[in-house]
């Protein structure tokens, strides 16, 4: 296998941590340092290491989702010959393509997982059915409302594959399927809980009457759910929103979170880990794209012991 070199700085520098030591370098490099969800994803990343063995891992994300430039500086540093694969959730899919077709040219096998990429360099995509995990989060606002009113939609940052199929894939379906709901709004609201909670302030000014409300992924739901209860407004707007923390379950308790759409990035970070584990060792590729489901978890179904697995780190 290919020589293993340790960066200590870097570990300092950039909280990258080296967590078995084997014969297969392999880099995981996650869109951001802040969000749960890639904590939960680090689980099955970890079990996986743990069953191949022999694999060196290295995880190394920048500090938030939007910060795209750092991203790219981080697959570069490691596209080199002693690595043998990346993993990668891409923040833009298409300035990450050509980082991505360099380092496939070195010989680095590179597997894209949670958001998509452009172009065909890389050897696999794990993700969730994002299109139709937007649909299912229509379908339950659409229930909600009765099939009527009004929504916006607060998405996080452009060029996110991931968060867009959802935004697309919650637009397309009260179109086609629930005529009588008006999207009054569809914005970008930035890729930190900060950005989302001043973003999501200035959404509800501009549109205090909207019915319901449908925000991404984890950073804006939380800013979300911040800027509804500072204008008095949490349990009123019908709310659904993405993934899990502590946090936004605390507001699926108290009714102003109406519905989550959870994943399961345990599992996606365990297929991952297999998928770059086979492509380092030169083992022909079945599936090149892997998709995981969604569910909706609402305030009386959160209980449920199949829905516990998927909250409790």
């Amino acid at each position: 296998m290919k020589k293993r070199i340790f960066l200590f700085l870097g570990c300092v520098v950039f909280s990258l941590c080296p967590a078995y030591g084997g014969d297969l370098n392999i880099v995981f490099i996650p869109k951001s340092r802040d969000q749960d969800f890639w904590t939960f994803m680090r689980q099955g990343v970890d079990r996986a290491v743990r069953e191949a063995g022999q694999v060196q891992l290295t995880w190394r994300g920048p500090a938030h989702n939007d910060d795209i430039d750092s991203q790219i500086e981080i697959l570069r540093l490691y596209s080199r010959p002693d690595v043998d694969a990346i993993i990668i959730a891409p923040t833009d899919r298409s300035r990450l393509a050509d980082p991505v077709k360099q380092a496939a040219a070195l010989g680095v096998k590179v597997v894209a997982v949670d958001s998509a990429l452009d172009g065909n360099a890389h050897v696999n995509f794990v993700t969730t059915n994002n299109y139709a995990a937007g649909k299912l989060a229509a379908q339950h606002m659409s229930g909600l409302l009765n099939g009527k009113g009004t929504v916006l939609v607060q998405r996080t940052i452009a060029g996110s594959g991931s968060t867009d199929d959802r935004a697309n894939g919650f637009v397309d379906y009260l179109k086609k399927n629930a005529p009588h709901i008006t999207i009054v709004a569809d914005e970008y609201g930035g890729g930190t809980r900060g950005k989302a909670a001043r973003s999501a302030a200035l959404l509800l000014e501009k549109h205090p009457n909207v019915d319901g409300i449908f925000a991404v992924n984890e950073s804006t739901s939380d800013g979300m759910l911040r800027a509804l209860r500072q204008a008095g407004l949490g349990g009123i707007k019908k709310f659904v929103g993405f993934d899990t923390t502590d946090f936004l379950l605390d507001g699926l308790k108290k009714k102003d979170i109406h519905g989550l759409v959870v994943q399961d990035p345990r599992q996606m970070g365990y297929l991952s880990m297999k998928a770059a584990v086979a492509a380092a060792k030169g083992a022909p590729v079945k599936d090149p794209v892997i998709l995981t489901d969604a569910v909706m978890v609402t305030r009386d179904t959160y209980q449920n012991p199949e829905i516990q697995a998927l909250l409790v780190p």
